[in-house]
């Protein structure tokens, strides 16, 4: 009877050591659920980094290398092109910003009342701020994707030209970027929909 019932009034042995693999359990899962908020704000920096570069040769009175007038994308598109180019970046901004919102709220599980994870406002909370942080992060793909072809229309000439080169560089970006979001999109849907239960078991 003493191993169960103490006289100071602390916990039974049995009790400590559920704690501790509670504690440990909720520790791992939080780390998972960081780790993949930490790769989603990388892949958004990353794309960062080529809305930049889109701006960067965003010029109206630039000509396309073939020198052909007649080709030449003219000022709408460079217009169109910066557009796209500022909607994306707030699009990697809202992203990130949300993901490292909800990444500040999964450390206060480590610090505040352990209690009711697993309940739909919880989950809801969590599965809210990643779809918006993920989805974000794709639609900012898709205006990145839009400005990319804008850019090789001011360097390479109009589509509506049917160059080799405009034609070429046009469908690999479509045919490659489509091909990874087709890989992306799914992952990214498994993830959020984990995101909502992956606090279920911590009590078993």
């Amino acid at each position: 009877m003493g191993e169960e019932i103490m006289a100071d009034g602390k916990p039974q042995p049995a009790e400590t050591a559920k704690d501790e693999r509670y504690k440990k359990k909720l520790e791992a899962a939080v780390d998972v659920h960081q780790k993949a908020l930490d790769d989603l704000v990388s892949v958004n920096s990353l794309f960062t980094a080529a809305v930049f570069v889109g701006l960067a040769v965003a010029s109206a009175g630039q000509q396309n290398v073939e020198g052909n007038k007649l080709c030449e994308a003219g000022v709408h598109v460079a217009r169109r092109l910066v557009k796209n180019e500022v909607i994306s970046f707030a699009c990697y901004l809202l992203s990130s910003l949300v993901a490292k919102a909800l990444k500040t709220h999964l450390f206060t599980y480590l610090k505040g009342p352990q209690e009711n994870l697993d309940r739909w406002p919880k989950k809801a909370l969590r599965g809210t701020l990643f779809t918006l942080s993920a989805l974000t992060s794709i639609i900012g793909g898709v205006f990145l994707l839009y400005s990319m072809v804008d850019m090789i229309q001011l360097r390479l000439g109009k589509i509506a030209c049917k160059s080799t080169e405009t034609m070429h560089a046009v469908g690999a970006l479509i045919a490659v970027n489509g091909l990874a979001l087709v890989i992306y999109v799914p992952f990214v849907l498994h993830a959020i929909f984990n995101s909502t239960k992956i606090f279920n078991d911590l009590a078993k």
